[in-house]
């Protein structure tokens, strides 16, 4: 497998650890989805999606809740975000929640959501 170059740093060495996973465009998921590592999304996730890192492609969607230290939207999210470093890319179009650590959101978004900063989890607690 060959790491996309428009993945973020962060996004490629979370992936690089433990595994990356794809749902691939035109695939439909219905439920909850926990991997470890990089997930990667072009179809779409109705339910709970959880990882090290996760990327809503431009293309992707995805309605109900996002769990992850790192979160991209390139695409279409609604529900509740949970994130560590959550950012919002100018094709990004999300309604809902978003609880991060640190918000970046690029000019061109559409954003339609209440944003909450959260402190930094405890080094004895469990990750977001």
């Amino acid at each position: 497998m060959s790491l996309s170059p428009s993945a973020p740093d962060s996004q490629l060495s979370a992936g690089a650890k433990t595994g990356r996973s794809h749902i691939a465009a035109g695939a439909k998921l219905s439920g909850d989805l926990s991997v470890p590592g990089l997930l990667e999304l072009l179809g779409h996730v109705d339910g709970r999606l959880s990882a090290d890192a996760i990327v809503i492609e431009d293309g992707g969607s995805a309605v109900g809740e996002i769990r992850a230290a790192s979160v991209t939207i390139r695409g279409h999210f609604e529900g509740g975000i949970f994130g560590g470093d959550v950012r919002l890319s100018s094709s990004a179009k999300v309604v809902g929640e978003i609880f991060y650590q640190t918000l970046t959101i690029e000019s061109g978004a559409e954003v339609k959501a209440s944003c909450a900063r959260q402190k930094a989890p405890k080094e004895n607690s469990n990750p977001v």
